[in-house]
């Protein structure tokens, strides 16, 4: 359903406008702390935000152990310690009302009477945590995974099987990637997740109920990836060295430097990565004259710069503005050697054999520029937030494709030219009504420019001659427009949320070549809402509903075609529409933490990869359709480890979905369902002399992606870790892999008769060495025992 955008503006900003005339004081939080019942001297207190752990204060404790937090607006909260010597501790969450005076309870930290270095560190930040509406995984605290890319953290998710280039999520592709809240949608994810280290990673969250607030993008699997910020005292940094091998070699290095000092907050990065890449890819696909077996491998070699400045600045205590800005830039050449076998059927003789050789060469750049001011309109928490960002990524491909043993495919070569621009710019409004009711509104912007461009050539008579029939040129832009606003309410462990949000979305396709232009334009209104409230003793529920979008990518759109072979290839779709899901999620918790969640989604027009073959050539290719309805409906159960014994933590969990998909398609009726069970374990055990073990596994049952059937899945990956000097140099080895289940499927619909084999690089063996430096390390000796040190740099990770 389509509406008029003037309405919505209207309804939405009328709220915003009638709600700036509630106003009232800031209020204050003060407490202290005390170690073997002598106060802690100038130890790291930080005010944390309980609904996303942002940092909203730091403070050092006085020669009484006391802090003090002034001009903090009404919400809930919690308080974070730290010290070398002293556990980095998380207390308890307390809710400050509007102008309160609050006096927190005296927090004793553990600590030695003698020598505070000497205390063993029990406290550590949750892998999982289930905050407002997403699941938190803190893939820092892993230690498997830390030696690659960002795809090898992102199996740290539950239920996330990443198989060769197909993320999915119990058993479902198509996920919406963020990076740091921005859409990553027109740009080559995969190269881009593959070329970024996972050291620049501090979590991963996964959204399953967005608020108005957020984009209406996403299929009810959106994935936040959330890139590590400055948040220690003074000068520190770190330099860091890693490398790996499995079928190739991989290695990386880099450093970080940080200054935090009064107002000022300075941050600074440079990396490099050189990460080879393995994969495999083998396809049957079978006729009533003929059977293809294409057997294809390819290697990658690919090099990745980057370089991270970011500045903060509180102009005083109601101002404050930052600037952050990343360029990336990188090579990846990749090297594939395609077989194909011809086979009779009956006889099993061959009939012919051929082999390609695929070279490509990809330069890139990517620049990231963001910049955002914050005002505190009162005392009472009114702010107003304003963020801009712009981000481009450019790149130029040359593949070349070379078949020897059949004068029937002549040599290709694609000059593949690309750019992207997307620029765009937000402002929230925010205002606590009262003790339990705040007002969220806010408007947003974005426009996205691409140019892409395929230049075909073939061999004719001895000669590279242009190739009229594939060369093309694609323009695309997008322009969306969005209003929103959500109203929260808290009282005690009751909480409701409802919002709105309006976009109105113009996309232009035009391929130049052809001088055709494809134009939609339609406006939609978003409604999210969720309650939560207690159930009994520990345990919580919370009923969550929205109404997403999912518009396909630019490289779904983009119509030009891709060769793998001379009978295999890719190409866009530039008629696809956008997806419309209806989702709803029943959850329960266990002290906040995840426990069990029951889900429906119903989508309209799914996007979905899926084959087809000419029957007359037998060529076969893949490309991205809508199919007419999807429905799917299970349930989560997440479970402690901590009780199988003292030295023993972790989580395990499973996931059950149903899934359905059926419509017209092909010229038959596609109605295909199954059920899949997603499994996920993490072990992490404290061994003798300060070295921890982690072991963590997946299983992914059987289960269906379109028109593709899939069988079970698995893999294991362990690791150990180790501090030395003092903290200052940790020591991470870890196997990725060690135990693997590749990927393979079955089609079967209509006349396609196929069988998929996705294998990657697997185990791989790495290391990584960091040493840490700075402020964060500096002791201070206390004048009433010498043997008593302090930290004062350290604030938190």
């Amino acid at each position: 359903m389509f509406f008029s955008p003037t309405r919505p503006v209207g309804l939405i900003l009328s709220l915003f406008a009638s709600t700036l005339i509630f106003a009232q004081g800031g209020g204050t939080i003060a407490g202290s702390l005390e170690a073997n019942k002598e106060p802690v001297e100038f130890a790291n207190v930080l005010l944390l935000s309980a609904a996303d752990s942002a940092v909203v204060k730091m403070e050092l404790a006085d020669e009484a152990g006391a802090f003090r937090f002034r001009d903090i607006t009404a919400g809930e909260y919690f308080i974070r310690t730290s010290g070398i010597g002293l556990p980095q501790t998380d207390q308890a969450v307390f809710t400050l009302a509007v102008g309160q005076e609050l006096t927190l309870p005296r927090y004793s930290l553990i600590s030695n009477t003698t020598d505070l270095a000497t205390i063993e560190v029990t406290a550590r930040k949750p892998f999982l945590e289930q905050k407002a509406g997403r699941l938190v995984v803190n893939v820092d605290q892993a230690i498997t995974g830390q030696g690659g890319s960002v795809v090898d953290l992102l199996k740290k998710v539950p239920g996330v099987v990443v198989a060769g280039e197909r993320i999915s999520m119990a058993g479902k592709s198509g996920l919406t990637i963020l990076i740091d809240g921005r859409p990553t949608k027109y740009l080559d994810i995969n190269s881009l997740l593959r070329d970024m280290p996972a050291d620049n990673i501090k979590s991963i969250e996964v959204i399953s109920q967005p608020g108005a607030a957020y984009d209406a993008e996403g299929n009810g699997g959106v994935i936040n990836i959330v890139l590590k910020k400055n948040s220690l005292l003074g000068t520190n940094g770190q330099v860091y060295v890693g490398g790996g091998y499995g079928e190739r070699a991989k290695y990386r290095a880099g450093a970080e430097l940080s200054h935090q000092s009064g107002p000022i907050n300075l941050t600074g990065g440079i990396s490099y990565n050189h990460r080879e890449w393995v994969e495999g890819l083998d396809l049957i696909r079978r006729f009533d004259d003929r059977t293809y077996v294409q057997d294809n491998n390819s290697y990658g070699t690919p090099n990745s710069y980057s370089l991270r400045l970011g500045a903060d600045y509180d102009l005083n205590d109601r101002h404050r503005l930052g600037v952050n800005g990343q360029y990336s830039l990188g090579e990846s050449p990749s090297f594939g050697e395609n077989s194909t076998r011809i086979i009779e059927p009956e006889s099993s003789d061959l009939m012919t054999e051929f082999v390609t050789f695929r070279d490509r060469q990809r330069d890139w750049n990517n620049l990231n520029l963001d910049a955002y001011y914050r005002l505190k309109l009162d005392t009472s928490g009114q702010e107003l937030t304003i963020d801009g960002s712009l981000n481009t990524f450019e790149r130029d491909t040359r593949i070349t494709l070379r078949t020897v043993g059949s004068d029937a495919y002549p040599d290709r070569l694609n000059l593949e030219p690309s750019q992207a621009s997307i620029l765009s710019g937000r402002l929230d409004y925010r205002n606590p009504l009262n003790d339990e009711l705040v007002f969220t509104a806010g408007a947003k912007v974005s426009r996205a420019e691409l140019d892409n461009e395929l230049l075909a050539q073939v061999a004719t008579n001895g000669a590279m001659e242009r190739d009229d029939n594939l060369s093309n040129r694609y323009l695309y832009d997008e322009d969306i427009r969005a209003v929103y606003s959500e109203l929260v309410w808290e009282k005690g462990d009751w909480s409701a949320k409802a919002g709105l949000r309006y976009e109105h979305t113009r996309m232009d396709g035009y391929n130049v070549t052809i001088d055709s232009l494809n134009i939609r334009e339609f406006g939609q209104l978003f409604p999210s809402m969720s309650v939560s409230a207690p159930l009994a003793g520990p345990l919580g529920v919370s009923l969550a509903y929205s109404y997403r979008i999912e518009r396909p990518s630019y490289y779904d759109l983009n119509p030009f075609i891709s060769y793998l072979d001379p009978l295999t290839y890719e190409k866009g779709n530039p008629f696809l529409q956008p997806e419309l899901i209806h989702s709803g999620q029943l959850s329960v918790t266990y002290e906040k933490q995840p426990f069990l969640n029951l889900s429906y989604d119903h989508t309209n027009d799914i996007l979905a990869d899926v084959t087809q073959q000419d029957q007359e050539t037998e060529v076969a290719f893949q490309t991205t359709v809508n199919l007419d309805r999807f429905v799917r409906y299970g349930g989560s159960l997440f479970f402690p480890l901590d009780w199988v014994a003292k030295p023993v933590s972790g989580y395990g969990g499973a996931m059950l979905y149903y899934n359905d998909y059926s419509s017209d398609f092909l010229g038959g009726n596609l109605n295909q369902d199954q059920w899949s069970l997603t499994g996920f374990l993490q072990l992490d055990v404290k061994l003798p002399r300060d070295w921890k073990l982690q072991v963590s596994g997946w299983y992914q049952g059987t289960g269906l992606d379109g028109i593709i059937r899939f069988q079970p899945m698995y893999g294991l990956d362990a690791g150990l870790q180790k501090d030395f000097l003092d903290d200052r140099l940790n020591l991470i080895l870890s196997g990725d892999g060690i135990v693997q289940q590749f990927f393979r499927g079955q089609i079967r619909y209509q006349e396609q008769d196929m069988d998929v084999l996705s294998s990657w690089e697997a185990p791989v063996f790495s290391a990584k060495v960091t040493y840490k430096f700075g402020n964060r390390f500096l002791k201070k000796r206390d004048s009433r025992n010498s043997a008593s040190q302090e930290e004062r740099g350290r604030i938190g990770d």
